[in-house]
């Protein structure tokens, strides 16, 4: 997916159908030569999002899948580039999909976010959940999003999940797949930008769109892009071509969440004990992502403008200890994997959600154990003119009482400005 390029460890399949891989080979070729095929059984497109910046959408294929955003950093986020992209490709004339790279939210609640951001809808446009990360994925989870996706949108919504080739043999995704979840499958075979073959798909009896190179090029664009095949049917769901966008009934327009066990007003209250001067709206906008950076460039932190765990480790006082990883060798198995680390090997199954034992691959990171988060004692506080104990404990998000025992306070309302106060 265009969030960042994967190099996904796949077998290679056999051809089944000599004329389908003589036309998706001529297809793949005449793209790599800046060309767009024309319209045919199979088509080819890209999938972008804000990696590919101001990208020309006229230089690209008949149909573009864009990022509408995602909840994998802890919060709700819109890409930046969704609005600009999605109303490019509609105005352009070719097919458009929207994805969501779903992460540590409620399922259903990220499929309202998802909704309410919606922008250039029709119906038909293929509506996808990006099952990319294994900590993200689960049957339960996709189903709860695309449950609450067609409650939104309609039964008839044009329902995808999105998976790679590995990804579609490790879990049973029977459920999925009866309930009528289409799949967009990825499978690079030796990623070389040509169209390679038809992977299998375990539980799908076929797949409608194949992402089958990071390599893909088009005229005027100095980079690699993700390229699909889509097959026919693969966008409109079956039952409506018409082309008058869907009315959606707003949910919540602000961005919420929690990350690890952290709310945003929690993150903003964090920074406020810090010295910074946030509203407490849980509302994380322009000013509260400033905050963030300008802090964690002050501690040494990498600064990328949202609150992660080595962050909101540093926010509250706390260590986090990075799970114990293997890396699957040529040749391993479960067993095996736990005799080298004295790890059973069903804690190593249950860790990394592997239903089928059998189903690891040489390059795949597999965790020995799980993340732990240590309290330290340095979390304090620096009084500032015009503060009450009050006022800083609801700023810190404690009670006065609370402050009171902690620093020996016996008068509530005697606290003096550059005194350091324990929370």
């Amino acid at each position: 997916m265009s969030r960042r390029h994967r190099s996904p460890h796949e077998r290679k399949p056999e051809p089944r159908d000599m004329k389908r891989l003589l036309t998706a080979g001529f297809v793949s070729a005449v793209l790599c030569m800046g060309l767009v095929p024309a319209a045919s059984a199979d088509t080819v497109g890209q999938d972008i999002s804000r990696w590919q910046g101001s990208i020309n959408v006229n230089a690209l294929g008949s149909f573009v899948i864009v990022k509408a955003g995602g909840s994998d950093i802890g919060y709700y986020y819109t890409d930046p580039m969704y609005v600009r992209n999605a109303k490019s490709v509609r105005a352009a004339g070719k097919q458009l999909g929207h994805y969501y790279y779903n992460g540590y939210a409620d399922p259903t609640d990220a499929a309202n976010s998802f909704v309410n951001g919606l922008v250039s809808y029709q119906p038909g446009d293929p509506l996808v959940y990006d099952a990319e990360e294994s900590r993200f994925v689960s049957p339960a989870k996709v189903m709860a999003w695309v449950q609450q996706v067609r409650s939104r949108l309609g039964a008839d919504a044009n329902v995808y999940v999105y998976m790679s080739s590995s990804v579609a043999r490790a879990y049973n995704w029977s459920s999925v797949a009866a309930s009528g979840v289409r799949l967009w499958v990825a499978n690079y075979g030796s990623n070389n930008g040509a169209y390679h073959g038809s992977p299998s798909v375990a539980y799908w009896d076929k797949w409608l769109i194949h992402q089958y190179t990071s390599v893909g090029r088009v005229s005027g664009y100095n980079g690699s892009l993700d390229t699909n095949l889509a097959r026919s049917g693969a966008f409109g769901n079956g039952t409506t071509t018409t082309t008058v966008p869907v009315t959606v009934t707003t949910v919540s327009t602000v961005p919420h969440g929690t990350y690890q066990g952290y709310s945003v007003a929690q993150t903003q209250r964090l920074l406020n004990a810090k010295g910074y001067q946030l509203a407490v709206d849980d509302y994380y906008g322009p000013g509260t992502r400033a905050a963030v950076r300008d802090y964690q460039s002050k501690r040494g932190l990498t600064v990328d403008g949202y609150a992660g765990p080595a962050t909101q480790a540093s926010l509250s006082g706390t260590t986090t200890v990075s799970a114990r990883t293997y890396t699957v060798a040529r040749g391993d198995t479960l067993s095996r994997i736990g005799a080298k680390t004295g790890v059973a090997w069903t804690t190593i199954a249950n860790l990394n959600g592997i239903r089928a034992p059998y189903l690891i691959y040489p390059g795949q990171t597999l965790k020995l154990t799980g993340t732990t988060t240590v309290a330290s004692s340095n979390r304090t506080y620096t009084i500032r003119r015009g503060d009450t104990l009050s006022s800083i404990a609801r700023r810190l998000g404690t009670t006065t009482s609370r402050l009171a025992a902690l620093n020996g306070i016996s008068n509530p309302n005697r606290i003096y400005t550059g005194h350091t106060l324990k929370y």
